[in-house]
């Protein structure tokens, strides 16, 4: 059985943050609660049975909120990332076991990755951190899980528009790549706290399914009933042009892009079934789920 009973959850009012915020308290084994700016606006309905911590990110509030907490899961976004020290320095003053960083993504402990996507680097930053206090006695915890799929596919961060029915494909559009939905990334999280001891101080890979650009297009051609539009283009081109928007421009705008182009570059080490192994048994991870079934709820979802 876990030794980790309490946990409190950062950004758990962002875009992953109530999905894993409703796993947790859907599970027995946990007592959640939430941590956020003194400053910011909560939501008009709060979870019930959740305790809501303020902070101003001063280390004496963030020790006190952290005070007796057995884990924190940070799922804070992009421009808050350096923060996260704050937040591990904290955790350790107050005696957390675990910490999560915000991961949730692409995998940035691949060299290669990180090669094509340079901005990875604060991910890797905050890992490093980490590995500098486990010593002082706090273990932690990368959830890799490649693309939010539900929430990607609905968003067109894939390379497709449902309203418009229009694809673009990378390559030949067979590059297989590993996802996960909503209800996988929350339920990895619970099972990462519900194993400690064997997920330890490292990476864990998870995934609802690992697919190609191509079965997703004919997911989607069958789900809508029509002909797509279909556009062509090279992952490398894509991946050379994000990075001088992004490295030399200093344009945020082309993070994304640049992430989507790089998953699909025979570089990016996007499979995790096959180039480093999912750990889905470990943490036992049971949820029942279908690629097709998910685009087709995703396409019902546009025209309800």
């Amino acid at each position: 059985m876990s030794d980790i009973s309490k946990v409190i959850v950062v950004g758990a009012f962002g875009n992953l943050g109530p999905s894993i915020l409703k796993a947790l308290q859907a599970s027995p084994a946990f007592t959640v609660s939430v941590l956020t700016r003194a400053t910011s606006s909560l939501p008009s309905t709060l979870p019930a049975g959740v305790t809501v911590h303020t902070t101003d990110y001063s280390a004496s509030s963030l020790e006190a909120a952290f005070k007796g907490q057995d884990a924190v899961i940070s799922v804070v976004a992009g421009a808050a990332l350096g923060e996260q020290k704050k937040l591990i320095d904290a955790a350790v003053a107050a005696g957390v076991k675990r910490f999560i960083p915000s991961e949730f993504g692409s995998n940035t402990d691949s060299k290669d990755a990180r090669e094509l996507v340079p901005v990875f680097s604060r991910k890797v930053e905050i890992k490093e951190y980490l590995e500098t206090r486990v010593s002082d006695g706090l273990t932690w915890t990368g959830i890799v899980v490649g693309p939010v799929f539900d929430r990607s596919l609905k968003l067109g961060l894939l390379g497709f528009d449902i309203p418009a029915r229009r694809a673009t494909i990378y390559d030949s559009g067979d590059r297989r790549f590993t996802a996960s939905t909503f209800d996988m990334v929350s339920s990895a999280v619970v099972g990462v706290l519900s194993h400690p001891a064997e997920t330890a101080n490292k990476y864990v890979y998870v995934g609802s399914f690992t697919t190609t650009q191509n079965e997703i297009l004919a997911l989607l051609q069958s789900a809508t009933g029509g002909d797509w539009t279909v556009e062509r283009t090279t992952s490398g081109e894509k991946v050379d042009s994000g990075k001088a928007n992004v490295v030399k421009r200093r344009d945020s705008a082309a993070i994304r892009p640049l992430v989507t182009a790089a998953m699909y570059h025979e570089r990016g080490g996007s499979d995790y079934e096959k180039e480093v192994g999912l750990s889905n048994d470990l943490l036992g991870l049971k949820v029942e789920e279908t690629l097709e079934k998910v685009v087709r709820d995703i396409v019902g979802g546009f025209s309800s």
